[in-house]
């Protein structure tokens, strides 16, 4: 699959992920949000809660879950967190959720993926 049809399926699976967590009571903050960390697919809130969403699209969940390695897990927590503070919920805990869409029909959403402890400077 050549770069351009990737970025493409991407995409349409970062739309797909946020209207299935529309559909299932979340609002959506943003999506594709950049830091000097890196992106963040999608930041999402719900019940007190930001969740911080990243979407791959794959033929499979455990091809899916195997792209989200230690290295963008660290990555994705320092965004999240430079998203908190720019956003002022500092308090607000914060929940690293992982959706998988191409895996089935509907996308694959795992609530708490991965854990990260608070970061520091």
């Amino acid at each position: 699959m050549n770069r351009r049809r990737a970025e493409a399926r991407g995409r349409f699976g970062e739309w797909l992920a946020m209207f299935y967590l529309i559909a299932k009571g979340y609002r959506v903050l943003g999506h594709r949000l950049r830091t000097p960390f890196g992106e963040v697919d999608v930041a999402a809130w719900k019940k007190g809660v930001l969740v911080i969403v990243e979407v791959k699209a794959r033929r499979t969940y455990e091809a899916g879950a195997y792209a989200l390695t230690p290295a963008s897990q660290q990555r994705i927590a320092r965004a999240a967190q430079t998203l908190a503070g720019r956003w002022r919920l500092h308090a607000a805990p914060i929940r690293y959720d992982l959706i998988v869409v191409g895996a089935g029909f509907l996308p694959k959403h795992e609530r708490g993926a991965w854990f990260c402890e608070t970061l520091g400077a």
